[in-house]
């Protein structure tokens, strides 16, 4: 007894008869031999056929959504040339699928074109531009809270938590001592060596006294200062904040109902501004001892001399011009590492991103202002 063959590859099997043709779909109509079936239905739909076509699906062996709906479709497709359209031999199961399939309507997604060199760079000029405007406005919204909250402070001097703001100025300003000392010799030795290299040209190498003292009394000591501050003490105040949101202790002190901006935020903020005077002055005079030394050796000039030409040079206006920005940079530096600390979302590569963030921003804001105020005080005679 011969068994007879079950065919596994999907096909049409095409029967004419006078003005009619008969397609009988056989095999495996399933979405593991789609590849083979979908040229059946598109060969179909390439023929010249007459106007009374008939599917008997009496022969299918299985099928499934994918068989299902091929079938529907190519007859659809006749239907829309003007072909009369006759379904037998349909099973409830086939027809089950047929009702599911029939509202899908693939719709393919349009390749989007490749952008030239010029779009890519207006486009990426865009995004930056936006996050720019979206992290000044949340700076903004921060330096206001901020504002209210020393306002309260001042309101109620109760809150003001004295143990924590002597505990940062220790760390913000007398631990940072040696550094900025060191800077600003070094400093002074160069600006000292550099404008002697100049003005020796012009026969005027004596005052380089006056060069040094001026730029270090009113620009440099204090930019520089607030440089190394960005660095070291910004850097630090964005890591600490951040790793208390990721342990979630920010949260803990919000359910235990006290402010993060009284406990963490205000403290660090007002020992910045109060240290900064201080540290400006030591880099004072780091820099004026640098510039002495360079000048001392280099051009036989005694001390005594040196601290005489210093004397005349800086004038109560200069040195109070550069003793004035330190707070104002304190402020500048205190509020965008906290800042940059709150934005943290919950990952160390978070923590690193704000971190750098803080400084970079810090550095740029604190380089801005000081222009700004350069100009101001120039313009106002001091």
């Amino acid at each position: 007894m011969t068994k007879k063959m079950v065919t596994h590859t999907p096909k049409i099997e095409i029967f004419s008869q006078k003005e009619m043709v008969i397609f009988k779909p056989q095999g495996l109509w399933v979405a593991k031999y789609a590849k083979d079936a979908k040229p059946q239905c598109e060969g179909i739909l390439e023929k010249s056929l007459p106007s009374q076509l008939i599917f008997d699906l009496g022969n299918l062996n299985d099928f499934d959504t994918s068989g299902v709906w091929l079938l529907q479709q190519t007859m659809k497709a006749l239907e829309e040339k003007g072909h009369h359209v006759e379904v037998k031999n349909i099973s409830e199961a086939f027809q089950t699928l047929a009702e599911r399939v029939a509202p899908y309507k693939p719709v393919l997604e349009k390749i989007p074109e490749q952008q030239s060199f010029f779009e890519k760079k207006l486009i990426f000029l865009g995004k930056k531009t936006i996050e720019i405007v979206i992290l000044g406005r949340d700076l903004i919204i921060f330096l206001g809270q901020v504002t209210i909250g020393i306002f309260h402070l001042f309101r109620d001097p109760r809150q003001i938590r004295f143990t924590s703001i002597v505990a940062h100025l220790e760390n913000f300003g007398v631990n940072a001592i040696p550094i900025i000392f060191l800077m600003a010799i070094s400093l002074g030795l160069v600006l000292a060596y550099q404008g002697e290299e100049q003005l020796r040209k012009f026969g005027a190498e004596i005052y380089t006294i006056n060069l040094v003292s001026i730029s270090v009394v009113r620009e440099v000591g204090i930019l520089i200062t607030a440089i190394l501050v960005a660095g070291r003490t910004g850097s630090a105040i964005t890591a600490q904040l951040g790793i208390m949101k990721i342990n979630q202790e920010i949260d803990a002190l919000n359910t235990l109902g006290l402010s993060p901006m009284i406990v963490l935020i205000l403290p660090r903020i007002l020992a910045l501004i109060f240290v900064m005077p201080l540290l400006a002055f030591v880099s004072d005079i780091g820099g004026l001892l640098g510039g002495g030394l360079m000048v001392m050796f280099s051009l036989d000039v005694t001390p005594q001399l040196y601290i005489a030409r210093v004397g005349e040079s800086i004038t109560i206006g200069s040195f109070w011009v550069g003793i004035l920005k330190a707070p104002l940079f304190g402020a500048i530096i205190g509020i965008v590492s906290c800042f940059e600390g709150m934005r943290v979302q919950g990952t160390a590569e978070s923590v690193g991103t704000c971190t750098t963030r803080s400084v970079v921003e810090g550095i740029f804001l604190v380089t801005i202002a000081d222009a700004l105020l350069s100009i101001f005080f120039t313009q106002m005679g001091i």
